[in-house]
C-alpha cells in the first residue's frame, strides 16, 4: 500500500485530486451549457419580441390603410356626387319647357330588380301615377304607384311598359315595348319603311303619357323575317338603367 501511495504520488496523479479536477470539468461543461441555454432563450424572446412589435406595427399600418381607402372612397362618392347635381342643375336649366321634379332613388324593389325603383317624392311634392320620369340622357319609364313621401318607377326595359315612339329622322311611327333583358322592341313598323341601325327614337307627340321629343334609344338590329308584315327592330336605350340615382319626374 505504501509502495501504491507513493508511486501515484511520484507520478503527480493523486486519485482525490483527479477526482476533484473531473468534478470541476463537469460544472464547468454545466455551467456553460447552462449559459449557452440562457443566451438561445435570450435570442428568442428577443426575436419573439421584436417580431410582435412587427406584428403589431404592421396590424397599425392595416388599419391606417383602411382608414385611407375609407377616406378615398367618400371622397370619390362625394366627387360623383357633385358631378351628377351639376349634370342635373345643367339639366333642368336646359329643360324649362318641362315642369320638372327632382328625385333621388331610395332603392330598386326587390321583386322586379330590373325594372322598379322607389323614389323619394311623393303625393305631397305633387307627384301622381302615370307621370313621365327621365333623367339627362333620355326616357326613364312612368310613375306606377304614389304614397305621400315616395313614388315608385317603372321602367321602359318592362314587358307590361309601352310608349309610343318615332324615328328622329323622318317621323316613322311606332310602340316600344320592353324585353325585359336591358333591351326594348320597336313594333309595327312595316316592313317597307326607311329604318336604319343607328336611328335614334324619341318619344311621339300622339302619346297620351310621356311628353314629345324624349330620346329613348337608338336601333341596334333590324331583322326582316320572311313573310312578316312587321320589321323585328331592337332599341339600346339611352339610359344606363345600372347606375340611375337622380332622375326627373315630368309633372
Amino acid at each position: 500500500m505504501i509502495v501504491f501511495i507513493d508511486t501515484v504520488s511520484s507520478r503527480g496523479e493523486n486519485p482525490v485530486e483527479r477526482i476533484l479536477n473531473f468534478i470541476r470539468d463537469i460544472g464547468g461543461l454545466i455551467a456553460k451549457a447552462k449559459n449557452s441555454i440562457e443566451d438561445g432563450i435570450q435570442f428568442v424572446y428577443l426575436f419573439l419580441q421584436k417580431q410582435n412589435r412587427l406584428v403589431e406595427r404592421n396590424s397599425r399600418l392595416e388599419v391606417e390603410v383602411a382608414k385611407l381607402r375609407i377616406e378615398r372612397d367618400m371622397l370619390n362618392n362625394q366627387i360623383n356626387t357633385l358631378k351628377r347635381l351639376e349634370v342635373s342643375s345643367g339639366f333642368k336649366e336646359s329643360n324649362m319647357r318641362f315642369n320638372l321634379i327632382g328625385a333621388k332613388m331610395i332603392r330598386r324593389e326587390p321583386t322586379q330588380w330590373l325594372n322598379t325603383v322607389l323614389l323619394d317624392r311623393g303625393k305631397i311634392d305633387g307627384v301622381k301615377p302615370n307621370m313621365a320620369v327621365i333623367n339627362e340622357n333620355g326616357l326613364v319609364g312612368k310613375v306606377i304607384s304614389v304614397s305621400d313621401y315616395t313614388s315608385r318607377v317603372l321602367f321602359i326595359l318592362d314587358p307590361g311598359n309601352t310608349v309610343s315612339v318615332k324615328v328622329l329622322r323622318n317621323n316613322v311611327m311606332g310602340v316600344l315595348k320592353g324585353n325585359g333583358d336591358g333591351t326594348c322592341s320597336l313594333q309595327y313598323i312595316s316592313t317597307g319603311a326607311d329604318i336604319k341601325v343607328g336611328d335614334v327614337i324619341v318619344t311621339s307627340e300622339a302619346s297620351e303619357l310621356y311628353p314629345g321629343g324624349i330620346v329613348v334609344g337608338k336601333i341596334s338590329n333590324i331583322y326582316n323575317k320572311p313573310g312578316e308584315t312587321f320589321l323585328d327592330i331592337t332599341v339600346i336605350p339611352s339610359v344606363d338603367f345600372s347606375s340611375i340615382y337622380y332622375l326627373w319626374i315630368v309633372r
